[in-house]
């Protein structure tokens, strides 16, 4: 190897060794995660509706609680690192009993939907089921895609037909009865997918425009306000009212009865008769005198 001082420097045949196997190593390691993404990419025109297909959260797949609930086992997997298993396992008693797992998933408005699973039937006998239903949330009825009867094998896929659910809000639900006679009933499900696919789904490129030329804005000239006069406004007259005699005093006539004084059959009390009295002599003396003046 050249030396930007223009020394020649040999290479180490081990070291070159180390690094192109260590370079081996790495791709041998990435290539599986890279294949798996290419083989979970839905294809063109076509969208997985159900989420975390590989049971690998805990937050989107829920148990129903019976008297043998499943579990997330991360024993046994399809693919990633764990799947569902449903059904009684080896230290619960024989029981007439259902286990089942579902998701809830507003099915879109698609040409077609698809559904696959991947089961592995661990034990059970030819009275004991496993199924797959779609429960319609909005009609509260429940469609049995499949019913199979349980036996022991490897991991094998179904494939179910959803189509007649687009657009409805649905429940997906995959389980196992158990008789509760002879053998009990079990298994694994994982990579549970539903691929929606319409021809209103597939995204093609726009077309780029050529040659378009931009517009230009020519300015319009925005013609001034016209002021126009106000009216002045004229006040009216106030009109003045005349001015109005003042009216006359009214006497005020001041009681005889002192108040607070009693009565006796409304007449005035002893105590004032004689300021009456004194009041009648005073009027036939003015009285007299006015007499005797005409008489002159």
């Amino acid at each position: 190897m050249l030396l930007a001082n223009g020394e020649l420097q040999t290479v180490n045949p081990l070291s070159r060794f180390l690094s192109l196997l260590l370079l081996c190593l790495m791709a041998l390691t990435l290539a599986p995660g890279l294949a798996r993404a290419q083989e979970d990419a839905p294809p063109p025109g076509c969208v997985d509706v159900l989420a975390d297909p590989g049971f690998e959260r805990d937050d989107v797949w829920i148990f129903t609680q019976t008297a043998s609930p499943g579990f997330f086992d991360a024993t046994t997997a399809y693919a990633g690192e764990r799947s569902a298993f449903l059904g009684l396992g080896d230290e619960a008693a024989d029981q007439n009993v259902d286990s089942t797992v579902w998701q809830q998933v507003q099915l879109p408005e698609a040409d077609a939907i698809t559904a696959t699973v991947q089961v592995r039937l661990r034990s059970g006998d030819e009275n004991d089921r496993w199924y797959v239903v779609i429960w319609d949330l909005a009609t509260d009825e429940s469609t049995i895609l499949l019913y199979e009867p349980m036996a022991r094998g490897e991991w094998q896929a179904r494939t179910l037909d959803l189509s007649d659910f687009a657009g409805r809000e649905v429940l997906f639900v995959v389980g196992v009865h158990n008789d509760g006679a002879g053998e009990k009933a079990a298994l694994w499900v994982d990579e549970a997918r539903a691929m929606a696919c319409s021809q209103a789904l597939t995204s093609s490129p726009s077309p780029t425009p050529e040659n378009i030329s931009t517009p230009t804005r020519t300015p319009t000239a925005t013609p001034s306000p016209t002021l126009t006069p106000t009216a002045t406004v004229t006040p009216s007259p106030t009109w003045t009212p005349a001015p109005q005699p003042s009216p006359s005093p009214t006497a005020t006539l001041i009681p005889l009865v002192t108040p607070g004084a009693s009565r006796r059959g409304g007449l005035p009390d002893n105590n004032a008769l004689p300021m009456a009295a004194a009041i009648a002599l005073s009027g036939m003396t003015a009285l007299i005198v006015v007499i005797t003046h005409l008489r002159r």
